[in-house]
């Protein structure tokens, strides 16, 4: 597999042709022989060609350094391929050292759009749209690869492994959350004795952590999708008006982010919450250039949890009004559906606590390895741990740097298509004009506020242009959210759904709307109204 910042002679440029390296797959054509200066991108798929911001372009900065895409990028793309492996044997669309399901270029990640739409076609009964509602924000999936498409029995063979891994998901989730406590409690020991030698063993031991809480999380992110799909149908055959009500019927019990406030709130430097006042993805986010991209948290004190819940479950209250069995079903769906957002965001926040493990860990071990402390973000962390025993890889960051630079000078789209024959990186533009969405039902009125600001006495609707957990405590507060990115299964709109309150996405400008401006949002429909302007 081709490392995210291995060096390859292209430039992070859409004017500047992309070549593809050696890998399983037959060969491209060969290129002339290119001396720009290396660069930092990861190669694209033979097959695979429209890349997206997409759940990426909600919550992540928009530009990460070479170390922390080593560490998000590159075990997502591992824990993906590993997955697919484990359900249907090694498929060629899978294979082979092109990166199939995350991108990195001009130092922006991307989700491989085309390869996760792929996907949904080996297994039975999802569509394409599936995948682009849940994560892609609904915006038009590339044309399928049907020679590449899984036989039938395979299809079956895997959906079935898949519903077991599933089931499995909660040991796995309580075993690695001890894991990842075992790791922070290591770094406080190391860090509070000063010891070389300590936090050398906290490194070693992190990686594993790390890339097993990013293949729970590729597992979870995976199968909602599924899941999410045979409810809604399921309730499209049962219940009158099913497909449209399912939002009202799904809602996670409980999330892990309030109990991660709450232990922020102790002001513990080692506590599994100190993470949420640092940028989730970004690991150099102390240092330049990378503090410009790093998307800072706030913290809030959190609340009851309980403003803003609904008296009663909405799943509950209907399979009251219908058959027995129709009721059992129901739930059932419901229930599955919920706990699988609650270990998808579960998952999440334990990839996000080991990251910050190598936030406060890095630094610390780049002084006392001696030579340049300032050039570790460009390192991969494969490089990084191995430079007790060959110091000279440090040499490899210094042409990354001047990469990196011109990289971060390249505008880069939302959507990439690198279809064209001349392997020319392009803006990949939906046929489909796109429009807000309701993601999580209901009608909400307020007064507009940022998640910066102080909550007012008065009901608010909060505005944002994307939301992670860290918009969690606030929202027990509020009597909506109004995005301007996000899709049916985005964090905020399970957050929104798990706290009851109504929830737009796709809405232009949201972030913008001036402060005293009164809206009115409906979480069902996706329709914003202004009702008073300053």
């Amino acid at each position: 597999m081709t490392r995210p910042n291995q060096p390859r002679p292209t430039a992070p440029d859409p004017s500047v042709p992309v070549r593809p390296t050696a890998s399983d797959h037959p060969p491209a054509p060969p290129a002339a022989p290119d001396t720009r200066p290396p660069s930092v991108d990861t190669d694209p798929h033979p097959y695979f060609r429209v890349y997206s911001a997409g759940n990426f372009g909600e919550v992540a900065p928009q530009r990460l350094s070479p170390m922390s895409w080593s560490l998000v990028g590159d075990p997502m793309e591992r824990g993906t391929r590993a997955l697919a492996r484990r359900l249907w044997g090694r498929p060629a669309w899978a294979e082979g050292g092109h990166y199939v399901f995350v991108g990195y270029f001009g130092c922006r990640p991307y989700h491989n759009l085309a390869a996760y739409c792929h996907l949904s076609a080996s297994i039975p009964g999802l569509s394409p749209s599936d995948v682009t509602d849940a994560y892609f924000e609904g915006i038009d999936s590339p044309e399928e690869v049907t020679a590449l498409r899984s036989g039938r029995a395979r299809q079956w063979a895997g959906s079935a492994k898949l519903l077991g891994e599933l089931r499995d998901v909660g040991p796995r989730l309580r075993s690695l959350e001890e894991r990842v406590a075992e790791l922070e409690w290591g770094l406080q020991a190391a860090t509070t004795t000063d010891s070389p030698i300590a936090l050398a063993g906290v490194l070693r031991d992190a990686l594993p952590v790390l890339e097993d809480a990013w293949a729970a999380h590729i597992l979870t992110t995976s199968g909602l999708v599924p899941v999410r799909a045979l409810q809604r149908r399921v309730y499209g055959r049962l219940l009158r008006h099913g497909e449209e009500i399912a939002h009202w019927l799904t809602r996670p019990r409980e999330l892990v982010w309030d109990r991660l406030h709450t232990a922020a709130a102790t002001l513990d430097p080692y506590g599994p919450g100190d993470f949420l006042a640092s940028s989730f993805y970004e690991v150099a986010d102390g240092q330049a250039p990378w503090q410009d991209y790093a998307v800072r948290h706030k913290q809030v004190a959190s609340g009851s949890g309980e403003a803003g819940m609904a008296a009663v479950d909405p799943a509950e209250a209907l399979a009251g009004m219908v058959s027995p069995w129709r009721s059992r079903t129901v739930r059932a769906l419901a229930t599955a559906v919920g706990e699988m957002m609650a270990g998808r965001e579960h998952s999440k926040s334990l990839a996000m606590r080991t990251l910050h493990v190598y936030r406060r860990l890095l630094p610390a071990l780049a002084t006392s390895l001696g030579g340049d402390a300032d050039l570790w973000p460009y390192l991969t962390i494969r490089e990084f741990t191995d430079l007790a025993t060959r110091p000279g890889l440090v040499e490899r960051a210094r042409p990354r740097v001047e990469a990196c630079r011109a990289a971060l000078a390249t505008p880069m789209p939302e959507h990439l298509d690198l279809s064209g024959d001349d392997g020319v990186i392009r803006p990949w533009l939906s046929r489909t004009p796109q429009g807000q969405r309701g993601v999580a039902p209901g009608i909400g009125v307020g007064t507009v506020m940022t998640p910066e600001s102080e909550p007012p006495d008065e009901p608010v609707i909060i505005i944002c242009s994307s939301a992670d957990a860290d918009i969690a405590p606030l929202l027990p507060f509020a009597e909506g959210v109004l995005s301007e990115r996000g899709s049916d299964l985005s964090h905020i709109a399970i957050l929104s759904r798990e706290y009851g309150i109504p929830c737009v996405v796709g809405y232009p400008g949201a972030a913008s709307l001036p402060a005293g401006t009164t809206v009115s949002i409906n979480g069902s429909t996706g329709e914003v109204t202004i009702l008073d302007a300053p």
